[in-house]
């Protein structure tokens, strides 16, 4: 019966569309959606509920790394706000800090800096040992006008070469014209083929010198480097002596005068 049933054709239900009236509202809302809409505002709303409990009833004192601010809404709550309107109180606290613990920071930076340069020295040192074998010979120092105070220049100083004397052969007829000629050509076909055969060392020369040029960019590269972190070091050597209790010999006053500690006679 069930198969005769379902063999009879059926009228086919359509789901009611949205009015004419209400299409920029999009699709009607049936009651499934209803269903998941009003489940989600629940779940949202037990959320909510939750979080305001446990900001009414955190420690005032405990702290961690995830929170944003040591005033959230929590203190709001318990400073008898209704609600809390998203602003914080003195989130950053940005209070200036003492000397002493500026001076204590300025320390650590200075240790660090001391073990870049460290880095960056043995760093030097190496592209220096690498250039002297490579290039089979001491390092030399160039000046050039962006690198006046890193030894060794960019550029590269073109000699110039000696052009080669002409041969002047004056001959009495044609035919002696002729064999000159003949001559000179299987002497400059010669010499080609002397090219040719010269040419591996020149591919080899040529590589050399692309090696070379290479290492020279990164040895001028890590000397500015060095220098970079040596002037760092030192002008933060310069402030933490500044900052200390005693005057520091070594340093100078704002109108420019040296500072200078008297020693006890020992």
């Amino acid at each position: 019966m069930s198969s005769l049933r379902n063999s009879i054709q059926r009228r086919s239900h359509r789901e009611r569309a949205q009015p004419l009236e209400r299409a920029r509202l999009g699709l009607l809302e049936k009651k499934k959606d209803y269903q998941k809409r009003a489940a989600d505002y629940n779940k949202k709303k037990t959320v909510l509920k939750s979080l305001r409990a446990k900001a009414a009833e955190r420690n005032e004192d405990e702290f961690y790394y995830g929170m944003l601010s040591r005033n959230g809404p929590g203190s709001s709550i318990t400073r008898g706000s209704k609600r809390f309107d998203g602003t914080v109180e003195n989130s950053r606290r940005n209070e200036a800090m003492s000397v002493e613990v500026v001076r204590l920071l300025k320390t650590q930076d200075l240790g660090y800096l001391r073990t870049a340069r460290n880095v960056a020295a043995k760093e030097v040192r190496e592209l220096e040992e690498r250039w002297v074998l490579a290039a089979g010979g001491e390092l030399e120092e160039e000046e050039s006008e962006d690198d006046d105070d890193f030894g060794m220049g960019g550029g590269k100083k073109k000699q110039g070469q000696k052009k080669a004397p002409k041969k002047i052969v004056f001959c009495d007829g044609e035919e002696e014209a002729k064999k000159a000629k003949e001559a000179a050509d299987d002497d400059v076909q010669w010499e080609d083929e002397e090219d040719d055969e010269e040419s591996p060392k020149a591919k080899e020369a040529e590589r050399k010198a692309q090696n070379l040029e290479k290492l020279q960019k990164k040895l001028l590269s890590a000397r500015k480097k060095l220098k970079a972190l040596s002037d760092a070091e030192f002008q933060l050597e310069v402030q933490q002596a500044k900052m200390a209790k005693t005057a520091t010999s070594g340093g100078y006053t704002k109108n420019g005068h040296k500072i200078k500690v008297r020693e006890r006679k020992r």
